[in-house]
């Protein structure tokens, strides 16, 4: 489908973040457009999401080259000054813009002072899962002070991305103001002024770290079009719920008298789990968040729109069996591999864990598995330990299923690197005969929402050989070891060439060679001990920071 005279706009539900927008074809290089001003030199009377023209539609594929400078600056995104994690100065971040087949190059400086990675949230990494990045997975740290290049193609996706980092808890540091932070008068919720008349595309992202949202404009139906880079028959909602890692295109007709309208995210409360220790945290969230729809020339005023009336009231994506694909395919039918993954939680020595198939995932930061399997002489993914929570499937031309379990009450959104799948079944209580599976037009996307004591069924071709992770997308189960990863075609990785300078970030193999720490001054930023002491420093981002649960340290992430 062919869509024309559509202004494009971003809008993300929740840093270190920003969305990758991959069209179907073009030319103009596209520019890092600034987003938000700093706290020191704010311009309230901008419009801060700014619409876009797409992408010429003829163009042959060329290179794109981007550079992303990390620090964190003093911004205010939630009315309260305080250190923010940055890209180019700014939160969001910058939008990367490509069409399908072009090749993106991307440099990240590293200034945080902190170790990082950068993951390419929805896109396959076909041939170059080294770029994934994932932390202990696809590669090893980006040490403060040093940059790394990801370079890859964009093949043949196009639809609604997102970056962001993929180490413990770095994307979404800014969730609430730190004790003692100074409150900004007057902060301005984002304003998305549009043309009566126009169509517009939303690209809606939810960014967060738990929560799901509900998101509406008032007055004006969402014609969803794209779900997380795969193309559906239009459907028209009046709201949709949306869990965390999940993107939507929707239409919006322009088609109201001049005025301005609520764009409203609300928190879908019952999907957020509360305790004693969470308690005084969650009180104080804010769960209803809204900014502007202003058609051009309605006066600078609050909307004084309704809601519309319905509620959504249970921890569910947007109905599976509506989201029909365009131009329709079948999945497989017969799969040639099968897993099955439990989700539980447990303490061990008295901290709580979140467990795939009894084990929290543990991750080498410094030797990856990729790494291993790439270049790692005689290893082999059945040489790794039980808790790199490995899952191997080296079948040509074949298909894995793969049942998750849920066996907690907790709602669990679980997003799949390096594929998208199709969603046989999914469902309360225990997995049913395949018999119901639907083989016919089974929704496809990369993130599902599976409720408490419930369960989902997934298939997808054993096509794009790497090592995929497949892990809830809740930060604090991440952090807690709800991760698994995926080894697919681990014979067809063994020897394949890795970039020198993937290889080059990991630390020395002996930490005690003077030559390599007193000869190599980017050799001892990277250096073994240096990743060690990192797990020690109380200013690290760590769940246990916000509700004082005893999570360890470095079970993942």
């Amino acid at each position: 489908m062919r869509i024309t005279s559509i202004f494009y706009v971003i809008v993300l539900l929740s840093l270190y973040s920003t969305i990758i927008n991959a069209a179907p074809a073009t030319s103009a290089v596209p520019t890092l457009e600034k987003r938000q001003e700093t706290e020191q030199d704010p311009d309230f009377n901008t419009n801060i999401f700014k619409s876009f023209k797409p992408l010429e539609v003829t163009a042959s594929p060329i290179t794109r080259e981007y550079t992303l400078t990390l620090a964190k600056t003093e911004l205010a995104p939630d009315g309260f000054s305080r250190q923010v994690w940055t890209s180019n100065g700014q939160y969001p971040g910058p939008m990367i813009r490509a069409n399908k087949g072009d090749q993106i190059v991307i440099h990240v400086q590293n200034n945080l002072g902190d170790f990082t990675t950068i993951h390419w949230h929805g896109i396959f990494q076909r041939g170059t899962t080294f770029y994934d990045g994932v932390a202990g997975q696809t590669q090893c740290l980006i040490a403060t002070g040093t940059t790394f290049t990801y370079n890859f193609t964009a093949g043949e996706q196009y639809g609604t991305y997102w970056w962001h980092s993929h180490f413990r808890s770095q994307y979404v540091d800014g969730l609430r103001a730190p004790q003692g932070s100074k409150c900004v008068p007057d902060n301005p919720l984002a304003v998305y002024v549009i043309e009566k008349g126009k169509r517009y595309r939303f690209r809606v992202i939810n960014t967060s770290a738990e929560a799901p949202f509900t998101f509406s404009i008032d007055q004006h139906p969402l014609r969803i079009i794209e779900v997380e880079g795969e193309n559906v028959k239009p459907i028209t909602m009046n709201k949709i719920n949306i869990a965390v890692g999940q993107r939507y295109s929707v239409i919006v007709n322009a088609d109201k008298e001049v005025d301005n309208f609520w764009i409203r995210a609300t928190i879908v409360k019952q999907c957020i789990h509360v305790t004693p220790e969470t308690i005084n945290v969650n009180s104080s969230l804010n769960y209803k968040v809204t900014g502007i729809l202003r058609y051009n020339g309605a006066p600078e005023t609050y909307p004084t729109t309704q809601e519309w009336d319905e509620k959504i009231l249970n921890c569910r994506d947007v109905d599976h069996n509506l989201l029909k694909l365009n131009p329709p395919r079948s999945p497989p039918v017969t799969p040639t591999d099968n897993f099955t993954l439990k989700i539980t939680f447990d303490h061990i020595n008295d901290v709580v864990h979140a467990l795939v198939n009894g084990s929290p995932f543990n991750p080498e930061i410094y030797d990856p598995t990729a790494n291993k399997l790439m270049y790692g002489g005689d290893e082999t993914p059945s040489m790794l330990d039980k808790d790199q929570n490995a899952f191997v499937y080296d079948t040509q031309n074949g298909s894995v299923e793969i049942s998750l379990i849920n066996d907690n009450i907790a709602t669990h959104p679980f997003h799949l690197h390096g594929h998208n799948f199709y969603i046989m079944a999914h469902g309360p209580g225990k997995v049913p005969d395949p018999s119901i599976f639907n083989l016919v037009d089974p929704a496809v996307r990369d993130t599902i929402t599976v409720a408490g004591k419930s369960w989902a069924v997934i298939r997808y071709n054993i096509d794009n050989p790497g090592v995929w992770a497949f892990h809830c997308h809740i930060e604090w189960h991440v952090e807690m070891g709800m991760v698994g990863q995926l080894i697919e075609r681990p014979s067809e990785l063994k020897g394949d060439p890795i970039p020198p300078q993937v290889r080059s970030i990991c630390p020395p193999d002996d930490d005690d060679d003077d030559d390599k720490k007193d000869n190599n001054n980017t050799a001892k930023k990277r250096s073994l001990k240096a990743y060690k002491n990192y797990y020690k420093r109380s200013d690290v981002p760590n769940h246990s920071h916000h509700v004082k649960y005893q999570f360890i340290r470095g079970s993942a992430y």
